[in-house]
């Protein structure tokens, strides 16, 4: 069935960051015919009401925490910036980080280096001064792309 090869790819581009539009195809394949903005909308809303229940890396916050203000610290994501900004404000994390690099600055998302090489530009560091702590392989691929430095760790859900 093509469909069944359209959704195989939409999952594998979708896993490595680089659809970030994946849903209204995956609808259309599916021979679901809706407004691609009102799924965007409803997504939003649905995640809006399940912040308190979006896992959080806290060894990661801790240790983010711990560093500062000795050394400068970013989150490097490629999720959106609505979204990020709101777990950070809801999880009162907005003090953690010196930088916030999200989706919104970049046109290709990990494991594209784009986001780690606008961190470096904006930090005005060389990726030999850098250190990455990532907990996927998406993040951990990116981060390798722009010569930096990674230690990979888990995230216990």
């Amino acid at each position: 069935d093509p469909r069944h090869l359209v959704l195989h790819q939409l999952r594998y581009h979708r896993a490595l960051g680089i659809c970030p539009d994946c849903e209204p195809a995956l609808l259309r394949h599916a021979g679901v015919e809706c407004d691609p903005a009102a799924v965007a909308r409803r997504k939003g809303q649905l995640y809006r009401e399940m912040l308190g229940e979006l896992p959080v890396n806290f060894a990661l916050v801790t240790l983010a925490e711990s560093v500062r203000p000795d050394m400068k610290t970013g989150l490097v994501t490629t999720a959106s910036d609505e979204s990020v900004r709101a777990i950070m404000r809801h999880r009162n994390l907005d003090h953690v980080f010196d930088l916030v690099i999200t989706g919104n600055d970049v046109t290709r998302h990990k494991p594209d280096p784009e986001a780690y090489h606008l961190a470096l530009a904006r930090f005005q560091l060389e990726p030999r001064e850098c250190l990455a702590f990532e907990d996927s392989a998406v993040g951990a691929a990116s981060a390798e792309a722009a010569g930096i430095a990674v230690v990979r760790v888990a995230f216990a859900r």
